[in-house]
């Protein structure tokens, strides 16, 4: 049984200031549920099932210290970000890892630079969990990694990617070279990034940031045809095409 002060502090999750504040975020979903159920990386807080889906569930939950709560539809429906609310929720306590884990030099990053889309965010996520590359980082003003769109578009990828938040500038000291895509640049199919590089996107409006631009090695570009409408590619369809080059599935 859910009480009225549980369904309270998991509405406030829905926003930015009680996430900060508590540590602590939701997800929704089999996919997601399912992968941090599986993984030991995320703590898990509390498991709640909507009544007569909770066999579903149990197997998962084996020799995990991990209460299921069940709730009615119309609990879950106060607590979901959901429209149509899916039958699980967890709540799990915000990770996030450190820049000095770009000493490692056989790690790559994709960099977010003022993407404010969750869904754009959570999609790169997981672009970067299917092409192996090993970590997201995101610049203050990015969307939250755990903004419940986020975290929900990831469909459960922020298990095997490496999430941080840093500026350009925490990220340059360490000696990496950074590719920044543009609309002019040198032609992805003609670069050859570096197995180590780091990949920044720039937001969806503006592009990357002035600011930043100083920090880049390499302007790289995805051409596009001579008579197109289309002034710009969303910036993770950007991204996917450029890891599926990198990483050499194409």
């Amino acid at each position: 049984m859910i009480s009225k002060a549980q369904i309270k502090d998991l509405r406030a999750l829905h926003l930015p200031k009680f996430r900060q504040i508590y540590n602590k975020f939701i997800a929704e979903g089999d996919n997601a549920c399912i992968e941090f159920l599986k993984s030991e990386k995320y703590k898990i807080q509390g498991l709640y099932v909507t009544n007569g889906f909770e066999a579903a569930y149990e197997i998962y939950l084996k020799d995990k210290k991990v209460d299921l709560i069940s709730v009615t539809a119309a609990e879950m429906a106060q607590i979901s970000i959901l429209k149509t609310p899916s039958p699980i929720l967890m709540l799990l306590e915000q990770f996030e890892e450190s820049p000095n884990l770009l000493l490692n030099h056989e790690l790559c990053a994709i960099y977010l630079d003022g993407v404010q889309d969750p869904g754009n965010v959570g999609t790169i996520i997981r672009i970067a969990d299917w092409f192996g590359v090993d970590m997201v980082i995101r610049s203050p003003d990015s969307a939250d990694f755990f903004n419940p769109k986020v975290v929900q578009a990831t469909m459960g990828s922020m298990v095997n990617v490496h999430l941080i938040t840093a500026g350009l500038e925490n990220v340059f000291i360490f000696g990496r070279k950074i590719y920044g895509t543009f609309l002019e640049g040198v032609a992805v199919s003609e670069t050859n990034i570096e197995k180590n590089g780091i990949l920044v996107m720039g937001s969806e409006g503006k592009g990357i940031s002035a600011g930043n631009k100083k920090y880049i090695h390499e302007c790289i570009t995805i051409p596009g045809h001579s008579a197109r409408i289309a002034e710009s590619l969303n910036v993770s369809v950007a991204a996917g095409i450029i890891c599926a080059g990198w990483k050499g599935y194409l």
